[in-house]
């Protein structure tokens, strides 16, 4: 029987590179061979596409000579794909941007479509859609600023004299569209806003700035296309050192944090980000998958959405795997049954006309 061709695509041209690295290893060493015949694409920083044959278990080694010398790749089309699974992190990959040309091909994949990957990517959009569409879900405090005003002197002295008087300190600033915390800086005093706000605007045109609070890091796995059958993870917790917050040295260099699944926390508590969590999944018409990150404020119990992710990391330690696993479905099972999401949407949107009546 010829199986299905699942194109893996990974690297990309985005600071979070060696993350989808990484995320496409496990994946490549999940597939489940009996069902389908895995096909690697490597996507280098330049944006050209390579492919090559790999070990069943690659190393992100081997990912990274394949973009470096495996064969070029003008035309997907050329490899007979059936479908595609995006193991791209940050922009040109989770953005919506490959997910464009998938539609333009007609091709199926895993995950979020054109816009939900969009609007999940750009911070501020998804601030403004939660809090129109789901205004029962709370969000921190924040304020958006864009380069040109940061570029500007007097522009810049009245951005700074706006935070420290409405969000007050700390602060967190942040490039829109950007992951992985790439880019994020914590800001404690007030005169480190300038140089923290000029940080994040080499990273993207617009910056946004929450405010800070004492809150536990929690994070929950959504599996499903929004419907009744979607299945949702208990939340899990990112435990970390005093003093410290969830920068990208913390989540991938440093490995001081401790990755608690389930979190501990009362049930009412779990029942409330489980809703808020379902309702931004809908809301913003993700697909296949998100983890949804949750600031739990220790003060006043509230659990603010911080951020939805439609491809979070994805070895087989990193939080949503395993926050899936407790639920009881094991990393294998886990992409094969992305793998089938991908296939139910896309034959769900095949069904629509395109005909005038």
């Amino acid at each position: 029987m010829v199986r299905p061709r699942l194109l893996v695509a990974f690297g990309g041209a985005s600071s979070e590179h060696e993350i989808s690295l990484r995320s496409a290893c496990s994946v490549l060493a999940a597939v489940d061979h009996e069902r389908f015949e895995p096909v690697p694409l490597g996507i280098a920083r330049d944006g050209s596409w390579h492919t090559g044959s790999l070990d069943e278990r690659p190393t992100p080694d081997q990912l990274a000579a394949l973009i470096a010398g495996g064969e070029a790749v003008a035309d997907l089309r050329t490899l007979g794909i059936d479908l595609v699974f995006p193991v791209l992190h940050g922009p040109y990959g989770e953005d919506g941007t490959i997910q464009g040309m998938l539609e333009i091909l007609g091709l199926p994949y895993v995950g979020s479509g054109v816009l939900a990957s969009a609007l999940c990517m750009d911070k501020v959009a998804q601030k403004h859609l939660v809090a129109s569409a789901a205004p029962e879900v709370p969000l921190v405090p924040w304020r958006e600023v864009d380069d040109l005003t940061i570029a500007d002197e007097r522009g810049l002295a009245r951005v700074i004299e706006e935070l420290r008087d409405t969000l007050g300190l700390p602060c967190f600033v942040k490039p829109v569209n950007l992951g992985s915390s790439v880019g994020v800086v914590r800001v404690d005093r007030v005169d480190a806003l300038g140089d923290a706000l000029r940080s994040a605007a080499r990273y993207d045109h617009r910056v946004v700035i929450e405010k800070g609070i004492d809150a536990r890091e929690i994070e929950i796995a959504v599996l499903g296309n929004g419907g009744p059958q979607t299945q949702l993870s208990e939340p899990g917790e990112i435990e970390l050192p005093a003093g410290t917050w969830y920068d990208y040295d913390t989540k991938y260099v440093n490995d001081v944090a401790v990755l608690h699944v389930p979190a501990p926390l009362p049930e009412e508590t779990v029942e409330g980000i489980r809703a808020s969590a379902l309702r931004a999944f809908q809301v913003t018409g993700c697909k296949g998958l998100a983890r949804i990150d949750f600031l739990l404020c220790r003060r006043t119990g509230t659990a603010y959405l911080n951020e939805l992710n439609t491809m979070p990391g994805f070895t087989s330690i990193s939080m949503y795997p395993r926050m899936m696993a407790h639920a009881g479905v094991s990393y294998r099972e886990l992409v094969s049954r992305l793998c089938d999401l991908g296939l139910e949407h896309h034959h769900v949107r095949r069904q629509l006309s395109n005909e005038r009546s």
